[in-house]
């Protein structure tokens, strides 16, 4: 059997990699609760859930038997592994590269070869980041300096984010690092060009310099904006095996503290729009390196908080690029808002340079949910249209909502397109079925995450599942706040009560009506419920039941978007269908909390 030697930067690696709440939920049923999850503990027998998950720490805790750790330990616990075989384990599941810490043979050579390359690029890089910001210090009544007080960058702001400045010429960092084991290091580190007849010169020049870190806070890597006009504008070191630009974002490392505070996360795309919202007191802010959104990129926020703001020009063509970018989001299951900028304003940068803090802040929840702002805009392309447009427009929509890997968000954002679109529930379904059949934008492995059965399951009334899950697991009506639960039918609050009053009389509730003025209705209703196929496991009951009072939730304030909804059907002002989109996204964000 093949041995393994994970390092301790690796380790470090996949624990930031590795999301506990995923990881743990193969194994226990997890509710939403505040910042955390929980559910029963899979290490001792409990009824109440005392089980804790934190997604943003990586760590869970049992209250009732005192059972913690990380997602390593966690595996290794329920899985009886050794702790190499959990580390393993993990790494696949990740899509870690582990066969350089095989122990055997030339493979073990790789291993330590790697590790130690690793160790001198980022020593080298270290150096390059303290040679940069002394250059930035020294040069501060030049061209750099003028071009920060210009962008509105204080120098408490550049030392906080630690700029640097690649000083004009062709080997200043060439001198400095000077041995030439080291400048084949930096070279492999992207701070130095070596040419095909063995000359090198240092790849930044004249450029303010932006370190990027992972989510450990090792600087892997720089960003540089060009001050003299050269191009490209924005310059990244080139990939090397610490940095991967697809899977880091700028100032993750700072942010993430208050992105799980505040639970959201405003992405941009370049460094500058980061800087310049982070200088008026904006510190949830992450930058995508100037690249396309990338899932890595989504998982990596997605540990942190559960709601994404993004921001795209504000003309057609960025509209254009946030439709584009939904497959991505919806992929990773992240429904992100679209921060709305006002007009006359291009970006983020020159939005946070515009307003004042308290102002900045109102205008950043100007918000709408990207996909509704999607669902609108094809309603409207459809309007009118034939049967063959309109079912053209719908097989879109559903293609869409296809890579959503959850089903119960899928069932939702197919709710509302039937919503939207003014259709049966049964057609969209019917229409998604067939799409999704297709593997429409789903990767073919990924198939398995919406199996058919939960597409069936979606048109069960949500209210009569909750009863009838009552009905049988009497239990949990102390597990769960039924005061606030939002019923429509006016019946059900009352054989709430009666499920109260019969105690555990859950095999036959018939004798516990008794005299009851509204007897025949609540027994009509008990045998519709009797017949349902519910949950056998009391576990599975519970998660049931937890998702079904959050969907009667939804649909409550989903009543009170009716009238907006109908608004937006007529509406062809551009200013004022972004009101009714805000005014719907207020809503929203109350069934959300």
């Amino acid at each position: 059997m093949t041995s393994y030697y994970f390092p301790p930067e690796f380790v470090a690696e996949l624990r930031e990699r590795v999301d506990v709440v995923e990881v743990v939920g193969d194994y226990v049923s997890l509710v939403k609760s505040g910042a955390n999850f929980k559910g029963l503990c899979p290490f001792h027998g409990e009824k109440t859930p005392s089980f804790m998950v934190h997604r943003g720490k990586g760590i869970y805790h049992c209250f009732g038997c005192g059972v913690g750790g990380d997602a390593i330990s966690f595996i290794r616990k329920v899985e009886n592994l050794t702790y190499p075989e959990a580390i393993l384990r993990l790494a696949i599941r990740c899509g870690l590269d582990v066969t350089p810490y095989e122990q055997r043979g030339q493979n073990a050579e790789d291993a330590q070869e790697r590790q130690s390359l690793k160790k001198q690029l980022g020593v080298v890089l270290e150096r390059a980041h303290e040679f940069f910001r002394r250059q930035l210090q020294r040069n501060l009544g030049g061209m750099v300096g003028k071009y920060l007080d210009e962008r509105g960058i204080s120098t408490t702001v550049a030392e906080q984010f630690e700029l640097g400045y690649a000083p004009d010429g062709w080997d200043n960092l060439v001198k400095a690092i000077k041995k030439p084991a080291d400048l084949d290091i930096a070279v492999q580190a992207g701070l130095i060009v070596k040419k095909d007849n063995g000359k090198i010169y240092d790849r930044f020049r004249d450029r303010l310099l932006f370190p990027i870190r992972d989510v450990t806070g090792k600087v892997v890597g720089f960003g540089g904006r060009t001050l003299s006009g050269a191009e490209p504008k924005y310059l990244n070191s080139s990939e090397s095996p610490l940095f991967h630009k697809r899977r880091l974002l700028y100032d993750l490392y700072h942010a993430k503290r208050a992105i799980g505070e505040q639970n959201e996360v405003f992405m941009v795309e370049g460094y500058m729009d980061a800087l310049s919202l982070y200088a008026q007191g904006i510190d949830n802010v992450v930058a995508t390196l100037g690249t396309a959104l990338s899932e890595d990129h989504l998982k990596l926020v997605k540990r942190y908080g559960d709601r994404v703001a993004v921001f795209f020009d504000n003309d057609k063509a960025g509209l254009a690029a946030a439709f584009r970018s939904l497959p991505i989001f919806l992929g990773a299951g992240v429904f992100p808002a679209l921060v709305l900028l006002p007009s006359g304003v291009k970006d983020p940068d020159q939005l946070a340079r515009q307003f004042p803090a308290q102002e900045l802040r109102e205008k950043l929840q100007d918000q709408v949910d990207l996909f509704d702002y999607y669902l609108a805009e094809q309603e409207k392309k459809a309007r009118g249209r034939g049967y063959t447009e309109r079912l053209a427009v719908l097989q879109e929509i559903v293609s869409l909502v296809a890579v959503v890997p959850e089903s119960g968000m899928a069932g939702m954002a197919l709710r509302t397109v039937a919503d939207r679109l003014h259709l049966a529930e049964e057609v969209v379904l019917e229409v998604f079925g067939r799409v999704r059949h297709k593997g429409s934008f789903r990767k073919k492995d990924e198939s398995q995450d919406l199996p058919a059965a939960n597409v069936q399951t979606l048109s069960v009334d949500p209210e009569d599942m909750v009863l009838g899950i009552l009905s049988r697991y009497s239990r949990l009506l102390q597990t769960f706040d039924l005061g606030n639960a939002c019923f429509e039918q006016p019946i059900s609050p009352i054989f709430v009560e009666q499920l109260k009053l019969g105690g555990n009389s859950t095999v036959d509730l018939t004798g516990v009506f008794g005299s009851h003025p509204q007897r025949d209705e609540l027994l009509t209703l008990y045998s519709r419920l009797v017949l349902m196929n519910l949950p056998e496991e009391e576990r599975d009951a519970e998660q049931a039941l937890a998702d079904c009072l959050k969907k009667l939730k939804i649909r409550y304030f989903r009543r009170q978007e009716q009238e907006i909804d109908s608004k937006i059907m007529d509406c062809q002002d551009t200013a004022a269908m972004a009101d009714l989109l805000r005014r719907k996204m207020d809503i929203v964000n109350q069934y959300k909390k």
